[in-house]
């Protein structure tokens, strides 16, 4: 532990940090309160957005493909009828040739 300007003992923040300042549920703060002492505070708030906001990102894009998916329902169902008649003939070579 290092000591504050007023000889306080403070943590020493990890390099690449940056100090923030935001308000918690009490549940919360108790929380973060009932960890032990070597657990870096810091490492687990960040850990923990980051896999929040990546899970975000992952369910806006599951949200996407699937209204992109139920706008072009119709269209992709009139390719798929329009393209079987041509798989089902064969392909060239393939021994299948009617």
């Amino acid at each position: 532990m290092a000591r504050s300007v007023t000889g306080a003992r403070t943590a020493r923040r990890p390099r690449g940090y940056q100090r923030r300042n935001f308000s918690l549920r009490p549940e919360t703060a108790r929380l973060l309160d009932r960890l032990p002492p070597e657990v870096n505070r810091s490492q687990l708030v960040d850990a923990a957005i980051q896999r929040i906001v990546k899970d975000r990102g992952r369910a806006q894009l599951r949200r996407l493909i699937a209204e992109e998916a139920a706008a072009n329902a119709a269209r992709d169902l009139r390719l798929v009828e329009e393209w079987f008649a041509v798989d089902a003939e064969g392909w060239p070579g393939d021994g299948q040739e009617k």
